[in-house]
């Protein structure tokens, strides 16, 4: 062990601490782990809770090895002695004494896991890690249980595998209250499925007392029971209907009823009127709801009246691009019985005019449906075995493609003709497919994206021949893309909208490298809104998935499929575009008809969000379903902190001083803020004064993504200071003052642009 370290922990020196910091990382590396043990040592003493000096010691030593193993990257050499540090402080006492700090053993904890969790994309380290920190889900210590919930969904995004193995252990949790975990519960529930299907119900009772995103989470992890075990849903498909008056909570709910209904349509049968009433309500529902009826269809001749009655009565109140899965089902339905499919042929034969080629596809392949029942015989072609044609769009540039970017390519083969059993089975195997919500997605990594939709000739031996062909108008790939999966857009926008608060726009900002600058809003927008006339920045990591979310979000407000001419979107490509170096080689056009954003690239938005404190300022409106600052979100307690419309608080604070950061000390005096200034004063006739003009930005103290908001920071051009208030509500109230102040000042007297995105160089 190096000679100073030995020193200052053997003999307890707290004068010599700082000397540590002088020391070259690489001169202790090879030692850390011995001084992780000998830390370890003087922690798992009987006194320690109680001893202030040695306190002190190991936390200046943990700052100083923490640093010196990010520095040098050796945390693989060193990973074994963390955890075992981790696993004593488990063992010692973890609850906070009222109106007291974290033992000391919850600090050390806290820093150790920062210092893992730092490296949550290395196996070996969260192989070694997750079994250690999971064990922290059972403390009675909340807030070190919600920070124990943050690093883990953190850890899920590359560790999903290892994390399932704790199964049983995160349902408890969560059972206990610790409800932020169950956003863990859908990326590890496939590989360990049985803990959570022991209790089920238990989990469905705790819906009432989640917030929207955590009830998002659970739906969607039943969502994943729904295709293995639908039967443990089945008794609570009533309690699930009380979500629907949520937007975005209906969409989840309503693509699990898909699965659940695909298994065992009975289920739904007295539910019918529920889920017609729940599409007049919410149109962008239409398309699964359909799917549930066709299900229902397939149980009797009489279920089928029913349900073919009410899909062709939404043929004239749908919107276009939601015809095709109505379309879809009404055939499916036909097909078993044929009878139902000629009483309502005429009203299905007005769509033969319409715009969209899927429509158009849909009715032929009806149309001859009914000839082949009728014993009419097909019309002349060269081969018996054909059918029809199909008509291949390819989004992008193909290998040796002719078609500029952008455009799509049109080829024709034949179509083989399916045999009855086939055909009979193309609504369930469709509503199968279609209940996926990853869309778009490449073959083998392939740059492009094929779309494939039916188109039945009218004569195929000219088709085949090349004789009067007829080739649809080339159209922008996107379009075409959107046109197909418009419903599902909106559906994984809705439920996406509870956990991700989505930019208003976006900028390009050229600077020594050129990057993504995303605006957020404020929704609410109130008289006292903080972000009335201007808007919350960042700039972001993460150009790729933002765009892509921003594109899809776009579309979820529009009624019908976007192209690249659209205002916003050829915005958003001028971003893409102008990110040269950030994106790589994909196209816009690639990018926006890939697959959309997975769990952990969404779990990787959060933590972005997260870093820069986003949280700190908006939450989401469960009224309003949006999300808005929190004066927007609580007038009734900004009206407290408001005289005469400007912020005033004033109170003992507790300001972090000292030459040397490592040995900063806290010195508690009396701060005011009224007006434009924030004042303390030394002594009486001598007061220091901060004008708040000057301040950039304030931000609540938190260790990682931790939400214990324990002290708070103000940053100016050339200084950051550090503040502790007595309690977690004395923090709120100051850092809420400051930013009402703050925003009082910066905000201009216009009022924010209605803009999607701009292209700022």
């Amino acid at each position: 062990m190096h000679k100073l370290f030995a020193e200052v922990l053997n003999q307890k020196d707290l004068s010599k601490a700082g000397e540590l910091f002088s020391l070259e990382d690489k001169d202790i590396e090879a030692d850390l782990s011995d001084i992780i043990d000998r830390i370890h040592d003087i922690a798992d003493t009987a006194d320690y809770d109680s001893n202030d000096n040695d306190q002190s010691v190991v936390e200046i030593c943990i700052t100083r090895i923490t640093t010196a193993i990010r520095e040098t990257s050796s945390i693989e050499k060193h990973v074994k002695s963390l955890v075992r540090l981790l696993e004593m402080c488990h063992t010692h006492n973890l609850t906070p004494a009222k109106k007291e700090e974290d033992p000391p053993h919850v600090k050390i904890a806290s820093d150790v896991m920062s210092c893992l969790f730092m490296h949550y994309n290395k196996e070996c380290v969260m192989t070694l890690a997750i079994p250690a920190v999971v064990q922290f889900l059972d403390c009675e210590n909340k807030d070190l249980s919600r920070n124990v919930s943050s690093y883990l969904s953190l850890a899920t995004i590359d560790n999903a595998d290892l994390l399932a193995k704790h199964m049983a252990l995160i349902v408890v949790s969560v059972l206990r209250g610790n409800y932020q975990m169950s956003q863990v519960m859908p990326q590890i529930y496939t590989q360990n499925p049985a803990p959570l299907d022991d209790h089920v119900d238990d989990l469905v009772a705790l819906l009432d007392k989640c917030d929207s995103s955590e009830k998002v989470s659970l739906i969607q992890v039943f969502g994943s029971v729904a295709k293995k075990k639908p039967q443990l849903l089945e008794e609570h498909v009533p309690k699930f209907c009380e979500l629907f008056p949520s937007n975005m909570l209906g969409a989840v709910v309503m693509i699990m009823f898909v699965d659940m209904a695909t298994d065992k349509p009975k289920t739904f049968v007295e539910h019918r009127a529920k889920l017609e009433e729940v599409a007049d309500q919410q149109p962008i529902l239409v398309p699964q709801v359909a799917q549930i009826m066709g299900a229902i269809g397939t149980i009797s001749q009489t279920e089928a009246k029913k349900s073919m009655n009410y899909l062709v009565s939404r043929l004239t109140t749908t919107e276009p691009a939601l015809l095709p899965t109505i379309l879809q089902e009404i055939r499916g339905i036909g097909l078993n019985h044929n009878t139902l499919l000629v009483d309502n042929m005429e009203e299905v034969g007005k769509l033969a005019s319409s715009g969209s080629s899927a429509v158009r596809l849909f009715v032929q392949q009806m149309k001859e449906d009914l000839k082949k029942y009728d014993g009419e015989k097909e019309m002349k072609s060269v081969s018996s075995q054909t059918e029809g044609t199909i008509t291949i769009i390819t989004v992008g540039n193909p290998p040796n493609a002719t078609h500029p970017s952008g455009t799509v390519s049109v080829k024709t083969t034949t179509l083989p003709s399916s045999n009855m059993a086939s055909q009979q089975s193309l609504a369930k195997s469709s509503r199968a497919s279609s209940s996926n919500m990853g869309v778009g997605s490449d073959r083998a990594g392939s740059p492009t994206s094929t779309l494939i939709s039916e188109r039945l000739s009218a004569n195929s031996a000219s088709t085949l021949t090349g004789q009067n062909q007829s080739f649809e108008p080339t159209h922008d790939g996107v379009q075409h893309f959107c046109e197909k999966h418009l419903s599902k857009i909106k559906n994984f926008i809705s439920s996406l909208k509870a956990r991700i608060p989505l930019p208003t726009k976006c900028s390009v900002v050229n600077g020594r490298r050129r990057y993504l600058r995303l605006h957020f809003q404020c929704c609410s927008q109130s008289e006292q809104c903080l972000y009335f006339n201007s808007y919350f920045t960042l700039n972001t990591r993460l150009p790729k998935t933002w765009i892509h979310l921003m594109f899809l979000s776009v579309q979820a407000q529009s009624s019908s499929a976007l192209s690249q001419r659209d205002t916003n979107v050829s915005c958003l490509k001028r971003c893409w575009d102008a990110l040269k170096g950030e994106r790589g080689n994909s196209s816009f056009l690639t990018l926006m008809t890939s697959t959309f954003p997975a769990q952990k690239d969404q779990d990787t938005l959060l933590h972005e969000l997260h870093d820069e404190r986003y949280f700190d300022v908006f939450e989401l409106s469960v009224t309003q379903e949006n999300w808005a600052c929190f004066m927007c979100n609580h007038p009734e307690k900004v009206s407290g902190l408001l005289q005469d419309g400007l912020p005033v608080i004033a109170g003992q604070l507790k300001e972090k001083k000292g030459r040397w950061k490592f040995l900063k000390r806290w010195k508690t005096r009396y701060f005011t803020l009224s007006g434009g200034n924030f004042t303390y004063s030394k002594s009486d006739s001598c007061k220091e004064m901060l004008p708040v003009s000057k301040i950039q930005s304030v931000k609540a103290v938190r260790k990682g993504i931790r939400d214990i908001p324990r002290a708070f920071e103000i940053f100016t051009a050339d200084q950051t200071y550090v503040f502790k208030a007595k309690g977690q509500q004395n923090v709120e109230q100051w850092v809420q003052c400051l930013h009402i102040a703050v925003a009082r000042t910066q905000n201009k007297d216009i009022r924010p642009r209605s803009v999607m995105s701009d292209t700022k160089l």
